[in-house]
């Protein structure tokens, strides 16, 4: 698979705010030992991925601000979104966990003396939710139309976090802006690829609502992970490589093991080709269907039962078994131990 990447656009905006107060792009670039200067190229161009992280890590240690400047002159502490991660963690479902996130940023904008914003972080109407993002002065005042972006950044990063947390693709409807239409619309499209309404009441980003309702499958583990190589997977393209059968199947089957695993029948169908050519590319991954079938289950499994909060009777309803004792059979076949073995071997 290729390195990841990260479009260039990203590490100019962060060096140019970081020039904005006072620093010098080419003493920064080499002191995290970079050899090009991203805002020497084109803009469809993108940089790797570590190079990014590296960058970001080094200007957010010198502004000691995870906005870079831009939160209305207002330092946001390194570490802030750190930590509303670990508030989300252990929600139960995706509505719980926006919420949840709305009232730690309530929390921080009191500790810095913001007032309380006005809007809910979530409305629902007519089976569409719209996550709420803060209207803001700094957004569309001096720095412009590069804020405007700045603010379409943080609305993906959140649809990408989002993502994560639920373990499946949350496909937006349309993003509603609080702004006239910029000269460059083209940009705002490409990020979502779904329409943007201009000069709306407030910010948003608008979604499907049942996947408020998807539990959270994440843990603090899989968290670690996912922190140690932000902020890239937040705005780059998603690591899977489009082309590992593995990797599609594991997206249509999605995270929802309530329902009934997709047949092989069904599973053909959704990748275009036939049950004989299915398990033929399968057969070269060294791996059958039953196989994949099974491992899936089991990472949903070993991820549900990581989370203390559920009971073992609730994570064998979440994984579709009508009868406990069916998953506890199952999951034995699957790890060679009992679901409370594994609890009481990572001491949960």
């Amino acid at each position: 698979m290729d390195q990841e990447q990260v479009p260039v656009r990203f590490a100019k905006s962060i060096l140019r705010a970081a020039e904005s107060q006072g620093y010098k792009a080419e003493d920064i670039l080499v002191s995290v030992g970079i050899d090009f200067n991203p805002l020497e190229l084109e803009e469809n161009t993108t940089v790797d991925a570590n190079a990014y992280n590296l960058l970001y890590r080094q200007i957010m240690d010198l502004l000691q601000d995870e906005c870079f400047g831009l939160q209305m002159n207002r330092k946001v502490p390194a570490g802030t979104f750190r930590m509303t991660c670990l508030c989300i963690i252990h929600c139960t479902d995706l509505k719980h966990a926006i919420e949840r996130a709305g009232e730690f940023n309530q929390f921080c904008r009191a500790l810095i003396g913001l007032r309380r914003t006005e809007k809910h972080p979530l409305l629902i109407e007519d089976e569409v939710a719209t996550m709420v993002f803060e209207k803001n002065p700094w957004l569309f005042g001096r720095q412009g139309e590069e804020n405007i972006l700045a603010l379409l950044n943080a609305m993906s990063g959140w649809r990408r976090l989002c993502s994560w947390l639920v373990g499946r693709d949350i496909e937006p409807i349309e993003v509603l802006l609080a702004t006239e239409e910029p000269r460059n619309t083209e940009y705002p499209y490409q990020v979502f690829q779904c329409p943007i309404r201009y000069n709306k009441a407030i910010n948003g980003l608008r979604f499907p609502a049942y996947h408020l309702d998807s539990p959270i499958v994440q843990t603090e583990d899989s968290l670690k992970e996912f922190l140690r190589g932000a902020p890239f997977q937040l705005i780059a393209k998603s690591d899977e490589d489009d082309d590992n059968l593995i990797s599609r199947m594991r997206r249509i089957v999605g995270n929802d093991f309530s329902k009934d695993f997709p047949p092989v029948t069904a599973m053909a169908d959704a990748l275009n080709m036939s049950v004989r050519t299915l398990r033929r590319r399968l057969k070269k991954e060294g791996i059958t269907f039953q196989q994949f079938k099974d491992n899936t289950r089991k990472q949903a499994a070993e991820l549900y039962l990581s989370r203390p909060e559920l009971k073992i009777n609730t994570v064998s309803a979440l994984m579709g078994f009508d009868e406990p004792s069916a998953f506890h059979r199952s999951f034995k076949k699957w790890t060679g131990i009992t679901p409370g073995e594994f609890r009481s071997r990572r001491d949960i």
